[in-house]
């Protein structure tokens, strides 16, 4: 079984830092348990992107990453990588990756607007219990995986019960 991708989105931060944080939502039957959820996800087509190429949820004239998430081959993602998390915990990761880099410009900070955006990210967090991905080897990597997170690459799954949605949060950059 796969999970119906219903919908996505993309927060950019600040200009010039190349970061984002794709979100991607999936219906789901709330009876399941969290290893059945994540087991369907992971086959999911909506979760194959590679995020470094345009996304096409709906498969479109674009080629979507087949076999491919993030940096990674797909079938090195197993549900026993996805560790329980706190909304707060994910908030502190993603608020540290976004502000505390080795920026050229020593005092530079995200920018007002860019902090602002992240509220949406923190809103959702909130609505579930929190998986956090613990990234695969380097070895799994796919050929090209290289291209994505070398300022890091942050996998949260939010599951909301109550709406029967899986958020998929992925803050990186390219």
């Amino acid at each position: 079984m796969t999970l119906a991708l219903i919908g996505d989105g993309t927060v950019h931060l600040g200009p010039g830092t190349f970061m984002w944080i794709a979100l991607t939502h999936f219906l789901i039957d709330p009876g399941q348990d969290n290893q059945s959820i994540l087991e369907s996800l992971i086959k999911s087509p909506g979760y194959q992107h590679d995020y470094a190429s345009p996304y096409s949820p709906d498969g479109g004239d674009k080629a979507q990453a087949a076999g491919i998430h993030g940096p990674w081959k797909v079938d090195a993602i197993h549900p026993s990588l996805f560790e329980p998390s706190t909304a707060e915990a994910a908030k502190a990761e993603i608020d540290a990756w976004a502000n505390d880099q080795d920026w050229t410009d020593p005092e530079f900070s995200q920018p007002a607007d860019a902090i602002q955006r992240l509220g949406t990210i923190y809103s959702i967090l909130g609505s579930g219990p929190v998986l956090k991905l613990r990234n695969p080897p380097r070895e799994d990597e796919h050929d090209y995986g290289f291209v994505t997170g070398s300022l890091g690459f942050h996998e949260f799954i939010v599951i909301d019960r109550t709406l029967r949605i899986l958020h998929v949060i992925v803050a990186s950059d390219d």
